[in-house]
């Protein structure tokens, strides 16, 4: 994604003028590895602005920003406009003149002077960005729901300093590079993205998704302005016509986010990518005539450690579309090892030993395209349980519901659904085994977690929340509670430090929204709909394929095999002592070889950033 970065300073002076020149000069430095075709420099009253151009499409970009329809409001920014022609008839409505062919600038610009602020969630795409009257002294930022595109920024003394690019945000003198006590919290008890609002810094914060960002003489406000709708479980005639729906919106996804030049696609041998594959090769072949794909896929997998059919299922699959497939393997590659001579330093710590090999991965598809297909998503809203679906039903329509419900299911699959009443849980926890959830931490400094007060935080974390949807709760709070946003944050270009765009068409709200309204038995049951709707394109060892669960946890089997010791991995005491009792760890590091590694690697993983952060 192109990069973006802005001061504004509500009280300019000559003085003041000139520090701010300079200050974006250096802020222009730090996101100019995001756009290499091109990079701008823009000094206003009270505003001073750069930007890093990364051409993609397929939607048209302007070429320079900021950018401006009407001479007063000036878009800076990130976004890509899905459902363009759903935009232009809306606006066309409402009698506003727009181009031909408009960029997806122009029309936030002209849908924001239409409808204002509440307008915003309207918009599909990815979207982070910021509108600046200047004669109302007025900045006005949004992130789009889904939240791909991060938003930065730290507000002093009547300065507000933004980007897309925490880095950048970071080279402001003015902003402190302390830690933010309550993310190292957070991080360190396993859930880092708990407040969406903070970053690893004191002085930086996160505009979390779906929220707008206003900045004037009347100060700084952050308010909530886009939501999930809740919609009623939609009923149609035929089975067909869900079949029908879903590939029509899935399509347009896809065609939407495709760009005619070169392209990379993550390739698994599961049901998700290979359709996002299957889709993207045939909107292809219409647009180019078969003669130039410019498409290539990448499969990684875990050998020679496990056995892992992943990358052969995906080569087989690469091959019949005529696309060239590169395997990567990663089963001899140790938690926390880094594949690359000079890592670039991550701008924020990452829970996931093997976080610098996902990064990596990201850095080779980059070297091939400027913009990465991926399938994620389609876990979310795919791969549910009926129980949630059976009460709303019994609900609603008594029990004649549940049983013919269950029994279409039964005697079409010959087997029932997963239900998701928590019986095997139960059952577990009865006979005194292991559950998965994994152990408060033991090894914070009493005074630490008292001040934090850890313990309660920790158990708000892990609490069961109310249900907000009627019959499809989980996919909901996927969509709504905005957890998806940090996930996808980390194959955004601050975390890579590549100009390269990660796209997820099974995320477009358009198709989220249809996925959250149909009847979750059976369409819902282990991706029925996804199975249904590719009979055809894709092969029945793909397409049939049961989803296969990870029985062997890589960082485990290296711990257990005796080829990595994480014992060995004890920093040097002194580091953090405030908040780590490090005489403790080394025992916990040793006495693990269960799940509950993962916490106590937690604080490894934040002293080897600091160490390499500091480095850098």
């Amino acid at each position: 994604m192109s990069g973006f970065a802005g001061i504004i300073r509500l009280e300019p002076d000559p003085e003041s003028a000139e520090w701010d020149r300079e200050t974006i000069a250096r802020m222009a430095r730090a996101i100019a590895f995001r756009g290499p075709d091109a990079l701008q420099q823009t000094l206003q009253p009270a505003a001073s602005f750069a930007f890093s151009l990364l051409k993609t499409g397929p939607a048209p970009q302007e070429s320079s920003q900021p950018c401006s329809v009407d001479g007063e409001t000036w878009f800076l920014g990130d976004a890509r406009c899905d459902g363009r022609e759903e935009l232009q008839r809306k606006l066309a409505q409402h009698v506003v003149e727009v181009p031909a062919s408009p960029s997806s600038e122009q029309l936030v610009l002209q849908y924001f002077a239409k409808f204002g602020e509440a307008g915003l969630p309207d918009l599909n795409g990815d979207l982070s960005f910021i509108l600046w009257n200047a004669r109302e002294r007025k900045l006005v930022g949004y992130r789009d729901l889904t939240g791909a595109r991060p938003f930065f920024y730290s507000q002093q003394n009547g300065v507000l300093v933004f980007s897309n690019t925490l880095q950048a945000v970071l080279s402001h003198p003015s902003v402190s590079r302390e830690l933010d006590e309550e993310f190292i919290a957070d991080f360190l008890l396993g859930y880092p993205y708990y407040n969406p609002s903070v970053s690893a810094y004191r002085d930086i914060r996160r505009l979390p998704p779906g929220h707008v960002l206003e900045f004037s003489e009347n100060g700084l406000s952050i308010r909530r302005i886009a939501n999930m709708p809740i919609e009623d479980v939609l009923i149609l005639k035929r089975d067909e016509e869900y079949i029908e729906e879903f590939q029509r919106l899935f399509t347009q996804s896809v065609r939407d986010q495709l760009p005619l030049i070169e392209t990379s696609i993550l390739l698994s041998g599961g049901l998700d990518s290979t359709t996002l594959a299957a889709c993207a090769v045939f909107l292809r072949k219409q647009d180019s005539n078969g003669s130039n794909l410019k498409l290539h896929a990448v499969s990684v997998d875990s050998r020679p450690a496990v056995d892992d059919e992943e990358s052969d299922l995906a080569s087989r699959f690469a091959a019949s579309l005529g696309l060239p497939c590169q395997v990567v393997h990663y089963g001899d590659v140790l938690p926390f090892a880094s594949l690359e001579d000079s890592p670039v330093p991550c701008p924020e710590p990452a829970l996931d030993p093997y976080a610098d090999l996902c990064l990596y991965y990201q850095r080779l598809v980059a070297k091939n395209s400027p913009v990465v297909l991926s399938g994620n998503g389609g876990d979310e809203v795919l791969r549910l349980q009926a129980m949630p679906y059976l009460r709303f039903l019994y609900n609603r329509q008594g029990p004649l519901s549940i049983i013919s419900a269950l029994g279409r299911y039964v005697i079409s699959q010959r087997k029932l659904p997963p239900l998701g009443a928590g019986i095997r849980s139960g059952f577990l926890r009865s006979i005194g085994r292991r559950s998965r959830d994994l152990p408060f931490p033991p090894w914070f400094t009493p005074d630490f977690q008292r001040r934090l007060d850890l313990s309660s935080r920790w158990q708000a974390m892990n609490a069961s929340r109310p249900p907000q949807h009627p019959f499809n709760p989980r996919a909901y709070a996927e969509m709504e509670d905005l957890g998806i946003s940090s996930f996808l944050e980390f194959y955004d270009s601050t975390s890579t430090a590549r100009a390269l765009e990660s796209r997820n068409p099974f995320l477009d709200r358009r198709l989220s929204r249809f996925l959250l309204r149909v009847p979750l038995i059976p369409w819902s049951m282990d991706k029925y709909l996804i199975r249904r709707s590719q009979a055809g394109n894709l092969p029945d060892e793909i397409r049939l394929r049961p989803k296969t669960r990870i029985t062997r946890d890589l960082m485990l089997l290296h711990a257990t095999s005796g080829r990595w010791d994480p014992s060995d991995m004890e920093p040097e005491t002194g580091r953090l002592p405030e908040v780590i009792d490090w005489g403790l760890l080394p025992s916990y590091l040793r006495g693990n070889t269960d799940d509950s590694l993962y916490v106590h690697l937690r604080p490894i993983a934040l002293i080897r950033w600091l160490k390499f952060t500091n480095t850098h």
